[in-house]
């Protein structure tokens, strides 16, 4: 098969499956499912709990920060999605299938928050990412299971994974995705402050 038809191809299965979703989406998940509400409140609640405790002197790291988390988390979802080892049978749009609630609102508000409250309070991140981590990864997708607003399939296990401990490998991501964060975000931090440096000697020369 030359290159060509076979990007057609791809290109013609891709826009079935677009239209499978879209269609599923119309008769299971649209506005007149309480699903799909659930997903509304969940994705503006946040940001507007975000909007009134953000310390607005810290705005651009702190989001720096909340951003990085919601890239990770919605690359990670969408590979997950794209290669059938989880679904979320309910979505506000059919063309964002993953779970744009939970990856552009909920999580990055929780870790955001909780970045703020520890560096602010020179708390230990460490101890608390690794207990909010299990709060979500243990309890609040386990009630989403049982909603069934997430679903975690059996192709899962291809990877090796023990089905009875795939919560403990969703919290165990969370919590190893916010200390990657928090790092990359003081690298973020010392290189900014370097360069103020440099540019404050600048001047003065």
């Amino acid at each position: 098969m030359r290159q060509q038809e076979f990007l057609e191809n791809i290109n013609k299965v891709q826009t079935r499956v677009n239209y499978m979703t879209d269609e599923y989406w119309a008769l299971y998940s649209d506005p007149t499912t309480w699903q799909f509400w659930y997903h509304v409140a969940w994705l503006i609640i946040p940001l507007v709990i975000l909007f009134i405790y953000i310390n607005k002197e810290r705005f651009f790291e702190i989001l720096f920060y909340g951003y990085s988390i919601h890239v990770l988390f919605t690359y990670g979802d969408s590979f997950l999605v794209r290669y059938g080892y989880v679904d979320h049978p309910y979505m506000i749009l059919s063309q964002f299938p993953f779970a744009l609630s939970v990856n552009a609102a909920i999580l990055p508000v929780i870790y955001m928050l909780l970045y703020q409250y520890c560096t602010e309070h020179k708390k230990n991140f460490y101890i608390w990412s690794l207990v909010v981590s299990a709060v979500v990864g243990l309890g609040w997708v386990e009630i989403h299971k049982q909603l069934n607003l997430f679903q975690i399939h059996e192709k899962m296990n291809v990877l090796q994974l023990h089905s009875g401990f795939l919560n403990f490998y969703i919290f165990l991501n969370n919590f190893l995705t916010s200390i990657f964060v928090f790092w990359f975000t003081k690298l973020f931090l010392l290189l900014k402050e370097k360069k103020m440096r440099n540019k404050g000697l600048t001047q003065k020369v």
